[in-house]
């Protein structure tokens, strides 16, 4: 939990029911991650890369989406 991954390559990465509670994702790389059953609780996703990630049954209470590339390639500005 709260762990600083700011600009991690991530991409491909298994984060199956990780927990990411509070995490800084900011500029992440998640392209095609495996986000199933993760906790992103309050984790900061500010304009990280989420396209064509899995997040079934991810838990995304407070994430935050700000400039995030959703894994739809729609862009999420909701948390701004």
């Amino acid at each position: 939990t709260g762990a600083n991954l700011v600009e991690a390559n991530l991409k491909r990465a298994d984060l199956t029911m990780a927990n990411l509670t509070e995490a800084n994702l900011d500029e992440a790389d998640l392209k095609r991650a495996d986000l199933t059953e993760a906790n992103l609780t309050e984790a900061d996703l500010t304009e990280a890369y989420l396209y064509r990630a899995d997040l079934d049954k991810a838990n995304l209470t407070g994430t935050i989406f700000c400039g995030t590339i959703m894994p739809d390639g729609s862009y999420n500005d909701s948390g701004c």
